[in-house]
Parts: structure tokens; sequence; C-alpha cells
């Protein structure tokens, strides 16, 4: 049996969260685009940062969900090929990785625990490692 992708404390954070995120998703999303906007560079195509907030706001949803529900994120090779076609790549993870927190906190009120936050991030980032390997396992 391989180990959880993420703690229990973790899950029951995002468990307890979800539903408030999924109902301010569109909030969070424009949130999201703000921040990455702010990130761009000289050079990147316009809007990117929209569509880089649409599509991995809605892809962590879906996942953490998953999570959720089951404790699996299973096959990621969807967002993967989407990704490549969209021009998102390791710097817009990073970007959205940098920014989500802070954008948690004010979503989600002052006085929601900092670990909340966190286990979002921690599952953000826990669907970009499964991706990247689900990737490496692909392409070996």
């Amino acid at each position: 049996m391989s180990d959880p992708i993420l703690s229990a404390p973790v899950l029951s954070r995002l468990a307890g969260s979800l539903p408030f995120v999924e109902k301010h998703k569109h909030t969070l999303i424009d949130r999201m685009e703000e921040g990455l906007a702010a990130e761009e560079r000289y050079g990147e195509p316009f809007g990117q940062a929209e569509i880089t907030a649409m599509m991995l706001v809605e892809m962590l949803l879906v996942h953490a969900r998953n999570l959720v529900e089951g404790g699996t994120l299973g096959n990621l090779r969807a967002e993967r090929v989407e990704h490549e076609m969209m021009g998102i790549s390791g710097r817009h993870y990073s970007r959205f990785g940098d920014l989500l927190v802070a954008v948690m906190k004010d979503l989600l009120g002052p006085r929601v625990p900092t670990e909340v936050p966190a286990a979002w991030c921690s599952a953000f980032w826990a669907i970009i490692r499964q991706m990247q390997d689900q990737r490496d396992v692909v392409h070996a």
C-alpha cells in the first residue's frame, strides 16, 4: 500500500473548506488572475494570466474533490496535455503556487486558521508533482 498523497489533517482542512471555495470559485479565479497578471513578463501572450488562473483553479478544485472523496488524484494526462497546448508550464505553476496561500487567506477570511490556506497549497503542489511523475512514466 502506498503512502497517502496528503495527510489526514490536510485532507480534513480541504474537506471543511471545499464547499466554500467551490461556491466562490469565480472570485478565486479573478484574484489569481490579478496576481498572475502582475507577474507577467514582457512578451508573454496577452490573456495568459486569465487562461492560467482559470485552468489551474479548475484543476485544483476538481482534484481537491477527488482527494477529499477518494484519497487519490487519478490520471492527470488530460490536464498535462491541455496545459502544454495552452503554454502553461513550470513558471506558471510557480507563480500560482506563490500566490495561492495569500489569495486563499483573503478569500477564506481572517478567522480561518493559517493551516487551511496551507492545505490548499499542499494540494496544489501534490497535483503538480503527480502530473510531473505521470509525465516521467509516459516518457520513460
